[in-house]
């Protein structure tokens, strides 16, 4: 009985299996380079907001909608949290300059496409020295209502011990 189960349900999703290898297929390498290079804008967009220090404008490219979740610092974020976050630490920030090493792109699917970016990162907090690091950011991008926004991203911070020193503020002599 469960053989007998088991190969209906796989009866049953090989329709949908196929529909979207379908998809994939149905766009040459160039048309799916045309996609991944529209929905890049979106992400350098958000960079360039941040590199200019307009924190909040950046997260315009960001989704709000439920399914959508953003990781920083080893916290899970809904777009309101990260928000909030940002308008926090926004006034502490003297420089941010991040610096994209590689565009690492996988297209998903016409309206989906993945990003895995390594980058530099120059960052002066008040009253801390600036640090200078490496962090990858991973981003999927995804047409919603006819726009690209970013649905989910997570940075990793290649030596965490290294920034969690770098950040924290050197007591003053008088401490």
């Amino acid at each position: 009985m469960k053989k007998i189960s088991i190969l209906a349900l796989l009866i049953c999703l090989l329709p949908i299996t196929q529909g979207c290898e379908d998809t994939k297929r149905d766009l040459s390498a160039s048309e799916r380079k045309v996609v991944i290079e529209d929905a890049k804008k979106t992400v350098q967009k958000v960079f360039e907001s941040s590199n200019n220090h307009q924190f909040l404008e950046g997260l315009h490219y960001y989704s709000g909608d439920s399914d959508a979740y953003y990781t920083s610092n080893g916290e899970v974020f809904t777009l309101e949290e990260l928000k909030k976050s940002y308008r926090e630490i926004a006034p502490s920030v003297e420089v941010l300059e991040n610096s994209i090493d590689t565009w690492n792109a996988t297209f998903l699917s016409a309206n989906t496409i993945a990003f895995t970016l390594p980058l530099h990162l120059k960052m002066k907090l008040v009253g801390v020295p600036e640090y200078n690091g490496q962090l990858v950011w991973t981003g999927i991008v995804q047409k919603r209502d006819k726009q690209w926004k970013i649905v989910q991203s997570h940075e990793s911070w290649l030596n965490c011990v290294e920034v969690a020193a770098a950040f924290t503020p050197i007591p003053s002599e008088n401490e």
